[in-house]
């Protein structure tokens, strides 16, 4: 019995990390490999598995050499560096300014009611915004016309859609960044402010000498994941622009998305699938690099 109560608990930690090795290799290893193997391959839906057939890196050459897909990935990236900042900068702006108000019990509602949409489905968030953004009964161009300005069409306008795009993701992020900063905020203790304080430190001084090194690590958690959900955005292009107007909204994920789907062609689908991973790999470790350099 002792032998066998050994040999558990030496091979325990394998039984506990099985069913989450298991998930991963079915859902995301696997599916992953055979992405790899049909970007290699002439296949559309319409085929049979039979019919496929091997073309080496053509339908890399041909996404390459797309326009439109490299359009695609240019306006991402753009995207995203707009997704990062703005809701890291307002989720601590607020963070800090509740940080600093008295915790009173408007203050505490006021935080639940800030989480909210967090909580929303995107798929419903972005319809809730494409109801709001309308050209002609939405509720935004009606506050601007009544203001005095001239209606916007949201949606039928390459500036305009891209920055309602921007407006959708980042309303539902703020939360999200907001949160983390509020955790990380309460681990910063109150000696260390009186102290600045008391040498006759500024606020703004405080939070730069004092909050925004202490929060370092929290600015970079968020950045992080921030990147990779900006990289992968597509609710709210699909359900607010569909890619439009023409392609001036679409990103790497809507692109995958009807190259695969759309146009029945799942080998170049494919390959855009894995240059995609490709180029959030590379964004990510190169991010998690910087932050390293920073931080020594």
């Amino acid at each position: 019995m002792n032998t066998i109560k050994r040999r558990i608990n030496q091979y325990m930690h394998f039984i506990f990390i099985a069913p989450s090795f298991l998930f991963i290799t079915l859902l995301g290893i696997i599916p992953l490999l055979y992405a790899v193997y049909l970007s290699f391959r002439n296949y559309q839906l319409t085929m049979t598995s039979d019919m496929s057939t091997f073309n080496g890196f053509g339908n890399y050459v041909t996404v390459l050499t797309n326009g439109d897909f490299l359009q695609s990935i240019l306006w991402t990236l753009i995207f995203t560096a707009f997704a990062v900042i703005i809701p890291t900068g307002i989720g601590l702006f607020i963070s800090v300014l509740l940080t600093e108000t008295s915790q009173s019990k408007f203050v505490r509602v006021l935080k639940s009611f800030l989480i909210l949409p967090m909580m929303i489905a995107p798929v419903v968030s972005s319809t809730i915004w494409k109801i709001l953004f309308g050209a002609v009964y939405g509720p935004i161009n009606y506050i601007i016309d009544w203001l005095g300005g001239t209606s916007i069409a949201w949606t039928g306008e390459a500036l305009p859609a891209k920055i309602a795009i921007i407006i959708i993701d980042s309303w539902g992020a703020i939360p999200f960044c907001m949160l983390i900063f509020l955790g990380a905020l309460t681990t910063i203790p109150n000696e260390l402010y009186e102290s600045a304080r008391i040498d006759g430190a500024s606020d703004f001084t405080s939070f730069r000498k004092i909050t925004l090194p202490l929060m370092r690590n929290f600015i970079a958690l968020v950045v992080s994941i921030r990147i990779m959900d900006s990289l992968k955005v597509f609710d709210p292009v699909m359900i607010l622009t569909q890619g439009g107007p023409g392609n001036a909204t679409e990103t790497m994920g809507t692109m995958i998305y009807k190259m695969a789907f759309r146009y029945m062609n799942v080998g170049e689908g494919s390959a855009a699938a894995i240059i995609f991973f490709v180029i959030i790999a590379i964004v990510s470790i190169g991010n998690i690099k910087l932050m390293r350099r920073k931080k020594v």
